[in-house]
């Protein structure tokens, strides 16, 4: 697999607060995913994509799960159309990816947040605090990426700690690794300019010394 494939695509993302927005009678498709990272549970509501996240746990549990998130909405379990659009979102052709992102406000700033660290570069839990206009919230920063329902297309595999050195991740620290590994500029991938790109910090740093750390 082509690093390039690796890197995300740009997002464009729609946000809605769940203790505002009622999910009652909504559609989700749901369905599962072989991936270049491995297997994924992908959802789809209102033609926006809603949910990518790493299939390491029991189908039914984390269909529940979206379940919880989406209350009352009416679940569609749909394989095929979740291998057609993981083939997508991997693919080098991929170019602009419209996510749903639903949580509480808090959660919605800090996810916002993320699509604005750009690949090739990592930034600490507080410098995201800040970019998120929640200074001194780096703990509960990290409630917030711990319930991505995004996973990979909002990055919070660009997350390290404050010394620079990789610390927990959803996916795993293997998986962590490799993301960051494919998006080092030395590592030439097609898609480097656009993945998550939305506006570059002055804290964030290339992607280059974390790794070095990290290994």
């Amino acid at each position: 697999m082509n690093n390039a494939n690796l890197i995300p695509p740009l997002v464009r993302a729609r946000v809605e607060d769940r203790d505002r927005i009622s999910a009652q009678g909504r559609r989700v498709t749901v369905g599962f995913s072989s991936s270049p990272l491995g297997p994924m549970l992908l959802a789809q509501v209102d033609g926006a994509l809603s949910r990518l996240g790493y299939a390491d746990r029991p189908e039914d549990r984390m269909q529940e799960q979206l379940a919880r998130l989406w209350r009352g909405a009416k679940l569609r379990r749909d394989d095929h159309w979740a291998k057609e659009k993981a083939a997508g979102l991997f693919s080098s052709r991929a170019e602009t990816v419209e996510v749903l992102l639903r949580g509480t406000a808090f959660q919605l700033d800090v996810w916002q947040a993320l699509l604005g660290v750009p690949a090739g570069c990592t930034e600490s839990y507080g410098e995201l605090a800040r970019r998120a206009r929640r200074p001194g919230a780096a703990r509960a920063v990290g409630g917030a990426m711990n319930a991505n329902p995004v996973t990979w297309l909002v990055p919070c595999h660009r997350i390290v700690a404050g010394d620079g050195t990789l610390c927990g991740y959803g996916g795993g620290l293997q998986r962590k690794r490799r993301l960051l590994a494919a998006e080092r500029p030395s590592a030439g991938g097609a898609r480097s300019a656009a993945g998550g790109a939305r506006s570059s910090a002055s804290g964030a740093r290339p992607v280059a010394a974390a790794s070095r750390l990290a290994v």
